[in-house]
Parts: structure tokens; sequence; C-alpha cells
């Protein structure tokens, strides 16, 4: 960052590498894990039922979950019976029986492709309907103090989706958030240099104002093509 703000040291550095730190730490991180798809990963974690009858739950009914966890999507109850409430009988759901068999469709006239086509939306609709017969449980997690409350009572073993943060350092090695540093730290030297009026050798003066909007409008940048990234996600409808 102080090569590009300095443009490769051909101009003097100004601008502390802990001032650059702190924002990194501070606020760029933070503002990543909660706006960026791609700092976060799904992860799946298992909580034994009598992680509910502890002396911290019973008293100030939470639990304390790891700290890189950002946010939580479901929590699922553990139980033994299928997930698969509906009737659906999973084998008829195959090319050779349950495709074939089909009123309008006979083997004899449906090409490899077509078959292909219909195996896929039928997995599809088995998926969805596993998903809308899970059995979910009201929550509310606090991610600044990573505490988890369960709304309901809990009477089996809990499986939790989250989004949990990546390393550190796979973060800062993102283009996006070299940019969006790089876009600030321009932004805090521009400002900077704006608050004195001097010459460097040879009556060059820094040209501030034009180092502060170059900044801005790299930070906004990153932030619009972040928030596009959000906006065209798809979501998939499962029962609550």
């Amino acid at each position: 960052m102080q090569q590009e703000i300095t443009v490769g040291c051909a101009l003097p550095k100004t601008l502390p590498d802990t001032e650059i730190r702190r924002f990194i730490e501070t606020r760029a991180v933070k503002w990543f894990y909660q706006n960026y798809q791609y700092a976060v990963s799904k992860v799946y974690y298992f909580i034994s039922k009598a992680a509910f009858t502890t002396e911290e739950y019973t008293k100030y009914r939470h639990i304390t979950l790891p700290c890189e966890i950002q946010s939580i999507s479901w929590i699922f109850e553990v139980r033994g019976e299928s997930l698969l409430q509906l009737g659906i009988n999973v084998p008829n759901l195959s090319v050779n029986l349950g495709v074939t068999n089909q009123p309008y469709l006979s083997s004899y006239v449906t090409t490899i492709g077509e078959l292909g086509i219909y195996k896929t939306l039928i997995d599809s609709l088995a998926d969805m309907m596993n998903q809308l017969n899970k059995y979910t449980l009201k929550f509310h997690y606090n991610y600044m103090m990573n505490r988890l409350n369960i709304l309901t009572n809990v009477q089996h073993d809990l499986i939790i989706e989250a989004y949990a943060n990546v390393p550190a350092e796979n973060l800062y090695a993102d283009p996006y958030f070299l940019k969006y540093v790089t876009g600030w730290a321009k932004m805090q030297t521009g400002t900077l240099l704006g608050r004195y009026d001097f010459s460097l050798p040879g009556g060059v003066k820094f040209n501030s104002a034009d180092l502060v909007q170059n900044g801005k409008e790299e930070m906004k940048e990153v932030e619009e093509e972040i928030k596009n990234m959000s906006q065209n996600s798809f979501f998939i409808m499962v029962k609550k």
C-alpha cells in the first residue's frame, strides 16, 4: 500500500504503517466480514443437547459459540426419523423407475439427454422437499458476543448451519480488500497533506485534493461492486 501511495517510493512516505494497520483491524476487516460474500464460508457445527443442561445455559439461557462465526442461517434438530416425511418413494425417483414410467414418457422414444433433464429436475424436487421437512428451531444470535439463545425447548442434538469468517491472511490477499484499504490510505494521505502548505524539493506541491478524491472513488467502487454481488445471489425456500 505504501508503494501504491508513494508511486514506488518516488514520493516521500507520510502515512505511518501503524495507522494503516489500525484501519485494517478495526474497520476494514469487520466491514468485509459483514458485507463481502467471499469473506465468509458456510460451516456446520454439532451441539449436543447436553450443552443445554450446563450451569451457564440454565443460568444465562445462552451458549457461547466460536468467535469466527459471523451469522447463523438455520438450526436443525437431529432426529432419528427420515427427513422425507411427505411420502416420497425415493427409489421411484430414479431414471429407470420414476422417469420412464410416467404416462407420456417411454424409454423407446425418450433420448438420454431428455432423461438427464428429467432426472435433474426430480433430484432438485427431492432436495427441496427434503429441506422443507427439516426440524428447525427459533433462535437469536449476537455475533458481537458470540452468544446463541435458543427460543424454544431443546430436546435433541442440534446442527448449526452458519457462516464463519475466513482466515485474515486469505482476506488480506483479496484484490477488493487491497483496493479498499489502498483507497482509504490515499484519502487519509491527501487529508494529511492538505492540512499543511509546504513544497517538495524543487518547488513541487502535492495535489492533496486529487488524492482524497481518488481514494474516495476507489472505496466507493469496491463497496458498490460488493453490494451488487449480494443482490445477485439466489435464495432457496425452506421451512422455518
